[in-house]
């Protein structure tokens, strides 16, 4: 057995953000992000959901009951939260592109029109979150997906025994350009290497006689 209970990562904190599709990927998991990117701010206890779900079909045949190959025939990867805050980039993301203008100069008085026809609200989405174990040994992850658009929203009840919440389920969609990376993730966290890979002892050249073979 393997284990190591050193490597065992606690997502203490973290964020999800949003920013305009084609930003570029950040250069890293710890450096702030640009000025593109809009936090989405205080979600509830649950944190963040990752789920990835391919579905697969085996070949069938008549000589045998076990399949040869697979057919692939979806891959889906979402990320879920519910968020707390009720301010302009929840609620824009939730309403798929929720705009609040003021309905006259200096009046502090918003409206915003929701659409009856829907349509795509494409974004760039970053899930950030950090691991502190101690003062000198801090580690960051970095979800980066290129393309994303709001798949689900879960209700949203507004009553006066919880804070507003506002769930949302966002999946990658395909990449552009040829591309065929759907996210990237980004770490500091040396964990993540495969240190037990080892390289094989390359075949031994020339050629070999038989043990008793005479000369």
């Amino acid at each position: 057995m393997a284990l190591n209970s050193a490597l065992v990562r606690v997502p203490g904190t973290g964020e999800i953000s949003l920013a305009p599709p084609g930003t570029p990927e950040p250069p890293d998991a710890a450096t702030p992000l640009s000025a593109a990117w809009r936090g989405l701010g205080l979600s509830t206890r649950d944190g963040v959901t990752l789920a990835r779900k391919v579905e697969k079909e085996g070949t069938e045949h008549w000589q045998q009951i076990t399949p040869a190959r697979f057919i692939y025939k979806s891959q889906e990867l979402t990320v879920k939260s519910a968020f707390q805050e009720t301010k302009a980039a929840v609620l824009d993301a939730y309403f798929g592109g929720l705009t609040f203008t003021e309905t006259a100069a200096g009046s502090k008085k918003y409206r915003a029109e929701i659409s009856s026809i829907p349509k795509d609200d494409v974004r760039a989405l970053c899930v950030d979150w950090i691991d502190r174990i101690s003062a000198t040994e801090i580690y960051h992850h970095r979800l980066f997906i290129p393309r994303a658009d709001v798949s689900e929203t879960d209700d949203a009840q507004w009553s006066g025994q919880q804070e507003a919440r506002w769930g949302m389920t966002f999946v990658a969609l395909a990449p552009v350009g040829g591309s065929t990376v759907l996210a990237a993730w980004l770490t500091d966290d040396p964990a993540v290497i495969d240190t037990t890979t080892t390289t094989p002892a390359p075949a031994a050249s020339g050629n070999t006689s038989r043990t008793g073979a005479s000369a």
